[in-house]
């Protein structure tokens, strides 16, 4: 970490609970920082390996609720924001996540936080975006309307254990050695290894070239879900799948579909599958120039 931060300040971690927070908690302590770890759940946050280290906080944190937003914020000096509305009890996400990053904003300005990093996805510039897409395109712009330093990374699909674009992928690979497929398949993306990800998130706190800027982080090939498949088929030892992509299966039918698929529930897998449909490359590669990829 590249740290001359107060050795009493806090990093709070928004969504840690979640796939890349989860990761990102064990990180950060790993380079001497202290964490406040914030979810809508104490009980799943008490379940983490890392629940408790001796420089971890543990505090439930409702997105809604503007009084518990102070509460997590209050002593901390960063903020990771890694929260997305995509849960069963979000009826209208794209207007769950608009509140949520207001109140971000509101209760960062009035702490004085020194500076958030917010986890965006790729494609957000694509005029005819996915509603997912949309959603985090607008929430960056919230979030970068502050008074305060945000740094905004741009990912496409990360690639490892449980994260949720992954594992669709893999279970229809795993599962289906022929697939009737949306055209989705031949759409253009630069994944990303978890590694990398979590390596640039860390990377970039409190950094202050870093401050009112947005990166696009990606791996180092543009390519297509479908030959995504066939490398995935490839190194687990699986035949190729035989794959034919037919227009008529929409991006709403093809949710139902990967719903009945994998495990991935539907609230997840419709606006991921919305999402499918518009290329995420890597329009620049900034980043690179003061943080390396991971070496595997």
């Amino acid at each position: 970490m590249h740290n001359d931060t107060d050795s009493r300040s806090l990093v709070l971690v928004v969504g840690a609970t979640g796939y890349v927070g989860s990761r990102l908690v064990p990180m950060l302590l790993a380079s001497g920082a202290r964490v406040r770890a914030a979810s809508r759940s104490l009980e799943k946050l008490s379940t983490r390996d890392w629940a408790k280290h001796p420089d971890v906080e543990l505090i439930a944190l409702d997105m809604k609720d503007v009084d518990s937003v102070e509460r997590a914020v209050r002593g901390c000096s960063h903020v990771y924001y890694l929260v997305h509305s995509m849960n069963p009890e979000s009826n209208d996400f794209a207007e769950a996540d608009r509140v949520a990053s207001k109140h971000m904003v509101k209760v960062g300005e009035q702490e004085g936080i020194k500076q958030l990093i917010y986890l965006g996805g790729l494609g957000e510039t694509d005029q005819n975006l996915s509603k997912h897409l949309k959603s985090r395109a607008e929430v960056a712009a919230i979030l970068g309307k502050a008074k305060f330093p945000t740094t905004v990374l741009r990912a496409a699909m990360i690639i490892g254990s449980g994260s949720a674009s992954f594992e669709i992928l893999r279970y229809l690979v795993d599962r289906l050695p022929i697939m009737i497929t949306p055209r989705w398949v031949s759409t253009a993306s630069q994944p990303i290894a978890i590694r990398n990800v979590l390596n640039y998130l860390v990377g970039c706190l409190n950094r202050p070239e870093t401050f009112n800027q947005t990166y696009d982080i990606g791996g180092p090939e543009v390519i297509t879900y479908r030959h995504l498949m066939d490398i995935y088929a490839s190194e687990a030892g699986l035949p190729m799948p035989h794959i034919i992509p037919v227009p008529v299966f929409t991006p709403w039918l093809s949710s139902y579909w990967i719903n009945f698929i994998t495990p991935v529930p539907a609230y997840i897998a419709r606006p991921l599958a919305q999402g499918l449909k518009n290329p995420a490359i890597c329009m620049e590669s900034r980043i690179k120039e003061f943080l390396p990829d991971v070496v595997f």
